[in-house]
């Protein structure tokens, strides 16, 4: 993610509820703490793929998109 950010790329980490802070935490001691993560409901693991789509709300994804898309967009997105 940082890599591609570096490199002009948009992106937006997605991380679990369960990991978000960790997430930040490694952005911040990465210099990198701008960049944007979308916190979705903690696990992803070990459940189907349906399931999962599942935790991808539309507000996940308009935050998602507007990050990719707005340079000033906030990614708030609700679990």
């Amino acid at each position: 993610m940082i890599e591609l950010a570096t490199r002009g790329i948009a992106v937006v980490g997605l991380a679990t509820d369960q990991f978000d802070r960790f997430a930040r935490q490694v952005l911040q001691q990465r210099n990198a703490a701008d960049l944007r993560i979308a916190v979705i409901a903690h696990p992803l693991g070990g459940i189907s793929a349906s399931a999962a789509q599942d935790r991808i709300t539309p507000q996940v994804f308009d935050a998602v998109v507007g990050a990719l898309t707005e340079s000033d967009a906030p990614v708030t997105a609700s679990l």
